[in-house]
C-alpha cells in the first residue's frame, strides 16, 4: 500500500475562520492547501490574504487557484515564504504555459487541476512541466458534495499516463471514500470538511 499524505483543504469566508482553522491544526500537518475562489470561475468566493497567511501560518501551503485569473492571483503571493506550490486549474488558462515564468520565478511548484470532466490526456503536452496532478472529486466551489465515482477511473488513466507524477484528490475525501482511492493509487488527499467537521476536534478527524 502506498504512504498516503493529507494536506487539509482551507476554504473559509473570513480571516478569523482561517485563523481558528490554522490554529485547530496545529503542526499535526506538513502543510495545508489554501482554496481561493473568485466568484468568476467558481460560484463563490474566499477570504486569502498573504499579508496574513505570511505573519501567521507556521507550517508550509499550497495554493488552489479556483480563478479566472492565476496569472494575476499569483503576483499577489510573491514573497511568501509559506507558499511552495500552486494548483492551478488546466480549465481556468488559454496556455498553461503562460505560468511558467512566475512559476519558475518564485521557485513554486506547479501542479495542473483537472475538474471532474476533463479527460486527463489533455496533460499530455505538459507532462514534463507539471509537478503532479490534483484531480477534483467534486465539482470545484463548495464543500459538503457527493464524490464522483468516475474519479477512481481517473486516478487511474493518470497512474497510466504518467507514472512519475502523483495524484492529489481534492473534494468529496472522507472515511467513506478513502479506502477506495487509496486502492486506486491516490498519493495525497485533501479533506475538507471531514477535517473541520463531525463533531470532533481537526486532529482528531486527521
Amino acid at each position: 500500500m502506498n504512504h498516503l499524505r493529507i494536506i487539509p483543504s482551507i476554504l473559509v469566508k473570513t480571516e478569523q475562520e482561517f485563523l481558528d482553522q490554522i490554529q485547530a491544526i496545529g503542526t499535526t500537518v506538513e502543510s495545508i492547501q489554501l482554496d481561493i475562489a473568485d466568484g468568476v470561475f467558481v460560484p463563490n468566493t474566499t477570504w486569502a490574504d498573504p499579508l496574513v497567511v505570511q505573519k501567521e501560518l507556521q507550517i508550509s501551503c499550497e495554493l488552489h487557484l479556483m480563478v479566472a485569473d492565476p496569472l494575476r492571483e499569483l503576483q499577489r503571493w510573491t514573497g511568501v515564504q509559506q507558499v511552495k506550490k500552486i494548483l492551478v486549474h488546466y480549465e481556468s488558462v488559454a496556455y498553461l504555459s503562460d505560468l511558467f515564468p512566475v512559476i519558475h520565478k518564485n521557485k513554486w511548484k506547479l501542479w495542473a487541476v483537472l475538474n471532474p470532466e476533463t479527460e486527463p490526456h489533455v496533460l499530455a503536452p505538459f507532462s514534463q512541466e507539471i509537478q503532479g496532478i490534483m484531480l477534483m472529486g467534486i465539482h470545484p466551489g463548495k464543500q459538503h458534495q457527493p464524490f464522483i465515482p468516475e474519479t477512481l477511473n481517473h486516478i487511474r488513466t493518470c497512474k497510466s499516463l504518467y507514472p512519475e507524477l502523483p495524484v492529489q484528490i481534492d473534494g468529496g475525501v472522507n472515511e467513506e471514500t478513502l479506502p477506495g482511492l487509496i486502492a486506486v493509487g491516490a498519493d495525497i488527499v485533501s479533506p475538507g470538511s471531514a477535517i473541520f467537521g463531525n463533531n470532533r476536534s481537526p486532529k482528531e478527524n486527521l
